[in-house]
């Protein structure tokens, strides 16, 4: 495969991406609610209320990037970039997000200059729990 197809497949494969991304927000509203219904049949605390709309925050947070996401693969794969087209796409792709924090941390996390930020430790039950699905 040339550079160029390379690069011409990026496209699809960033929508696939997107598309689970999407689809996997789409699941965590869904769970949020069932929750939040349940929640809602007892008189729930101050902190219960504020940790559900960090759910919802959540949420918002992985639909912008699914979103985003989408916006740049179908830019991508549209034709082939140059590096100036290429920073353009990116600008415009992070100027799109609408949850201001997280654009602020993504233009962070682009900047050439930053360390590389080591992953946060996890307990041997945290581990221990990755890729096991759970179905209710």
């Amino acid at each position: 495969m040339t550079p160029e197809e390379y690069d011409n497949d990026v496209g699809p494969f960033l929508a696939v991406f997107a598309a689970l991304l999407l689809d996997n927000a789409l699941r965590l509203d869904e769970t949020v609610g069932r929750v939040t219904d349940f929640v809602m049949a007892s008189k729930p605390s101050r902190e219960l209320i504020v940790t559900l709309q960090s759910f919802d925050r959540l949420k918002q947070e992985f639909e912008a990037l699914g979103d985003a996401l989408t916006r740049y693969a179908e830019a991508h794969h549209a034709a082939p970039l140059n590096a100036e087209e290429h920073s353009q796409l990116q600008e415009h792709v992070i100027a799109g997000i609408t949850v201001a924090d997280l654009k602020d941390r993504m233009l962070s996390r682009l900047q050439d200059d930053l360390p590389d930020l080591p992953a946060p430790a996890i307990t041997p039950e945290q581990a221990a729990e990755i890729g096991v699905d759970v179905v209710y």
